[in-house]
C-alpha cells in the first residue's frame, strides 16, 4: 500500500436549505412547516412524514429541552426538540452544565455551520 496525502477544497452551496443555514450562522431557529399537514421540522425536513413538499419557512424561539445526552472525545451532543418544532434534532452542547435540561440554539461559525445548544440566559429561563 502506498500512503498519499491528499487534500481537498469544496465549496458547498446550501440549495433549498440556504435560510436554516443563514439562521445557523446568526444563531436563529428557522425551520418548514408543512402547507398539507402543518407540521413544523427542525432541521428542516425536505420531504414532510405527510408526503407533502410544499412549506413555509418559520422562525422558532430558539430554546430547546435536552431529552437524552451523550458525552465522547470530542465533547457533548444531546437529542433535543426545539419549542415549536414536532422533531427532535442532535445537538452539540456547549457550555450547558450537565444538570440544565434546557438550552438556546447558538450562532455558529459561517466557515461550518453548526447546530449547537448553549445554556440560557436568567430572563430566558424565567420566561419559558
Amino acid at each position: 500500500m502506498i500512503s498519499y496525502p491528499l487534500s481537498l477544497n469544496y465549496s458547498l452551496a446550501p440549495g433549498w436549505l440556504e435560510p436554516f443555514v443563514s439562521g445557523l450562522e446568526t444563531g436563529a431557529a428557522l425551520a418548514r412547516k408543512c402547507d398539507a399537514c402543518a407540521a413544523v421540522s427542525f432541521p428542516p425536513l425536505r420531504v414532510c412524514p405527510c408526503g407533502a413538499t410544499d412549506a413555509t419557512w418559520v422562525t422558532l424561539p430558539g430554546t430547546a429541552r435536552i431529552e437524552l445526552r451523550t458525552y465522547g472525545s470530542d465533547g457533548a451532543f444531546g437529542l433535543v426538540r426545539f419549542d415549536g418544532a414536532d422533531t427532535r434534532a442532535t445537538v452539540r452542547l456547549v457550555d450547558i452544565a450537565p444538570d440544565e435540561e434546557t438550552g438556546r440554539i447558538m450562532a455558529s461559525d459561517a466557515q461550518r455551520p453548526m447546530l449547537c445548544l448553549t445554556t440560557m440566559t436568567a430572563k430566558e429561563v424565567s420566561h419559558g
